[in-house]
């Protein structure tokens, strides 16, 4: 889209601004794909699990590896908020990212930034630690979102655990004086597991995939669109 169609759009139709903001979200976050694959990295000292982790634990890190070693590992490129701003979007942006969450009667509870904060992050990211982190990492869903011991994985050549809050404040997506709050934990609850009353799973899997939805053979690489 040109700037000169960007002014020719109609700032005034609400439908319209949605989504308008939507589709930026979409092509700003784009992955890039990589044509050619990545260098090999499979020395690296982080990936040579040592042997004094369990026989079955070491194993299961070097299939998953294997594994990982297969795919590409697709890199999103910053999200670009001087052009959101120059568009006159940025604001509607911001809004479209931000969620409040409320009791039954409408009672504002707390307000979640971290999908903003998500869109602002611009790091480094380093192919030996994705991989090491992704080949180890393990989740325990019943444990309290509190409990240290729910994630365990590896990073840096160091076996490591905390909690579902620690690992969300750890990558920038929530402050500590936000997971404080008393209604942190029950919002952290409600998006884990609220769905939409109209929320259907073949119609968002025909947005996000452009294709009929099958269970058996649907694949997370089959997702186009990177706002999901």
């Amino acid at each position: 889209m040109t700037l000169a169609q960007e002014r020719d759009w109609d700032q005034d139709t609400e439908s319209q601004a949605w989504t308008y903001a939507h589709r930026m979200l979409d092509i700003m976050a784009r992955r890039t794909q990589r044509t050619n694959p990545p260098e090999d990295v499979t020395d690296h000292r982080f990936l040579q699990f040592p042997q004094t982790l369990s026989d079955a634990t070491r194993a299961r890190y070097i299939t998953n590896l294997s594994l990982l070693l297969t795919k590409e590992i697709d890199i999103a490129p910053s999200f670009d908020w001087e052009l959101a701003t120059r568009t006159g979007l940025a604001a509607l942006i911001q809004e479209f990212l931000q969620y409040t969450h409320s009791d039954a009667s409408g009672v504002e509870l707390f307000v979640c930034q971290g999908w903003a904060r998500l869109f602002r992050i611009q790091e480094p990211v380093y192919r030996e630690f994705l991989l090491e982190f992704y080949a180890t990492v393990s989740y325990d869903p019943r444990k309290a979102i509190d409990d240290r011991t729910a994630f365990t994985f590896r990073l840096g050549g160091v076996s490591r655990e905390c909690s579902v809050i620690e690992l969300a404040t750890r990558v920038g997506i929530y402050t500590a004086d936000e997971t404080r709050s008393v209604h942190f934990p029950t919002f952290l609850v409600d998006c884990l597991t609220d769905r939409p009353e109209d929320y259907n799973e073949n119609t968002f899997w025909a947005e996000i995939t452009g294709g009929i939805y099958t269970p058996s053979t649907a694949r997370g690489g089959m997702i186009r669109s990177t706002t999901y």
